[in-house]
């Protein structure tokens, strides 16, 4: 059974995530051009571990990002 997501952790909804799971998330993270790049990649055979630990940043750092632009108490 997964543990619950914490609300106050921003990293959350990356955590764990699979290639495809991360590619999805950046795509509702507004990032639909750079999950297709991503996939170019693979197809073109940048090694899965490279693609992965790059996708992961990328998302990592759009869920930060989104969480400051939200949270008004870092205004």
């Amino acid at each position: 059974m997964d543990a619950p997501l914490d609300p106050d952790d921003p990293l959350a909804p990356a955590r764990g995530q699979s290639l495809e799971g991360l590619l999805v998330l950046l795509e509702r993270l507004e990032g639909a051009e750079e999950a297709a790049v991503t996939r170019s990649a693979l197809a073109a055979g940048v090694p899965v571990e490279l693609v992965f630990d790059e996708l992961q940043r990328e998302v990592e750092r759009r869920l930060l990002r989104s969480r400051q632009f939200y949270d008004e108490t870092q205004w």
